[in-house]
């Protein structure tokens, strides 16, 4: 969740490159099947990428990815962030949205869908302050940023 550093490379095509790598960012040939810099086979390619000025940007399940990036024993678990039995989810991490959880749904639903799953009480301080640090990685892209919530804007 760190920012990452923009790689350029000299192959960009006119106006700009055709396709990034999701993971390193690095600017890719249209043709290529991975990325040049990093190898993974994460790309986003389209010709009209060079002439793009908007993008939305929304951290999916931001609260159960931020708890498995802190604790690595839960990373291939089902995470549910949300109250006790009474309470409601608050985030469902993508292992357990495949058990039919989903956010708003009351906890105790949630748990008939997916006994297994790690339930965690919110940690709403954590979540601002790795949504400041989102939000500083979008800053360093681009000075227009324009905040929807903790882990969303359009740039």
């Amino acid at each position: 969740m760190g920012a990452r550093r923009a790689v350029t490379t000299a192959a960009a095509a006119p106006g700009g490159p055709l396709g990034f790598c999701r993971d390193c960012l690095g600017d890719l040939d249209i043709k290529v099947r991975r990325c040049s810099h990093c190898g993974s086979p994460r790309l986003v390619r389209h010709r009209t990428l060079p002439a793009l000025a908007l993008a939305h940007i929304d951290c999916d399940a931001f609260y159960a990815t931020v708890e498995k990036r802190d604790n690595p024993e839960i990373a291939d678990r089902p995470v549910i962030i949300g109250g006790g039995k009474r309470g409601v989810v608050s985030a469902a991490c993508y292992i357990a949205r495949t058990y039919g959880v989903r956010s708003a749904m009351p906890m105790f639903k949630a748990l008939e869908l997916c006994p297994d799953a790690t339930v965690i009480p919110p940690d709403m301080a954590k979540y601002v302050r790795v949504g400041r640090e989102v939000r500083q990685a979008m800053q360093a892209l681009t000075p227009l940023v324009e905040p929807l919530s903790i882990d969303e804007a359009f740039l």
